[in-house]
């Protein structure tokens, strides 16, 4: 049986063994340990001599505490956990914002110090004083699975139409998803107005007849970028994984994405290969993806896309019929 935890912090892998399936997970007892953890350091940084006694709370031993509290320290969160099953320790990684406890106008800088913590039916402790450790890489690279951009076509009208009503109010967003699926619009509104700035899409859209019905049920992976009106000078860009379909010759909602598509996993590369292939010199960059010509409303995408600065059609007067499928 899987116990999945919904909330801030990653679900613990319990087994390092790869051919395991399930693990069950002690969701209380990751619970103890997390908030003993967030407590811990946030006190542990703002400790100073004469307070031992909030120490020994959490930990045993006798720390050495400087004579007046060295940091000031808010906003702990859960940055990692991991459990080691023969010990029964969870090792838990929290981020807090920290400052200097004399400068109210210090510079504050987010910290990371990792706590193991033992939870047994008796109770909940840590077992050594927190160490700080560094912050997890950003420098990853992440690629996702929208291939195409899209301009000037009826499914992007459809999601344009589906976020206005769901994020200013303008419209009802019933009338935009496919039956039986369930989205409630955000009240109050928190925008004056949604123009989008960028749509990529799973499929090709291209290879359907402007004249052609749809065929009832096709389903298209939508990342729509949009400009999201705050007052009347300023924006702020979103993005929103959407899944269309189909049905009775337009583009309808069927889910808000809880993550984006990512492309299939490439095929391993043959150990005796000694060169790897380059990527193509027009691969559109992660932070500058390609722009639709007049052309052509789609190009090939493989990077993750970003916000332009200016809307890529208007919906207002455009006809569903007027562009491919």
């Amino acid at each position: 049986m899987i116990l999945v935890v919904f909330g801030s912090s990653p679900t613990p892998n319990l087994t390092d063994n790869a051919t395991k399936d399930t693990a069950v997970v002690d969701t209380i007892g990751q619970a103890k340990a997390e908030d003993l953890a967030r407590q811990f350091v946030v006190a542990w940084l703002q400790a100073s001599r004469g307070k031992e006694q909030e120490l020994d709370h959490f930990v045993s031993g006798n720390p050495s505490l400087p004579t007046a509290p060295l940091f000031a320290a808010t906003d702990p969160a859960v940055a990692s956990i991991d459990y080691e099953q023969k010990s029964g320790t969870y090792a838990v990684t929290v981020s807090v914002s920290v400052r200097a406890a004399s400068d109210a106008n210090a510079a504050t800088v987010r910290r990371y110090f990792r706590v193991p913590v033992v939870v047994t039916e008796a109770g909940v402790r840590a077992a050594a004083l927190p160490a700080e450790v560094a912050e997890p890489s950003t420098s990853i690279d992440v690629k996702l699975g929208y291939k195409y951009r899209v301009a000037n076509h009826p499914i992007a009208t459809s999601a344009h139409e589906f976020l206005s009503a769901m994020l200013t109010g303008n419209g009802e967003v019933a009338r935009y998803l496919t039956p039986g699926v369930s989205i409630a619009p955000i009240v109050p509104a928190p925008y004056r107005s949604v123009a989008i700035t960028d749509v990529y899409s799973s499929e090709d859209l291209r290879t359907a007849s402007a004249s052609a019905p749809l065929p009832d049920g096709d389903v298209v992976r939508l990342l729509v970028t949009a400009a999201q009106k705050v007052t009347d000078a300023d924006s702020v860009s979103g993005q929103y994984a959407l899944t269309m379909t189909s049905r009775g010759g337009r583009w309808e909602v069927s889910a808000i994405d809880a993550t984006p598509l990512y492309p299939p996993a490439a095929p391993r590369t043959p150990s005796s290969s000694t060169t790897a292939p380059s990527l193509s010199s027009t691969t559109p960059r992660a932070d500058a993806p390609e722009s639709a010509s007049s052309e052509s409303r789609q190009t090939p995408a493989l990077s993750v896309p970003t916000a332009g600065d200016v809307p890529l059609f208007s919906p207002s007067g455009t006809d569903p019929r007027s562009s491919g499928r």
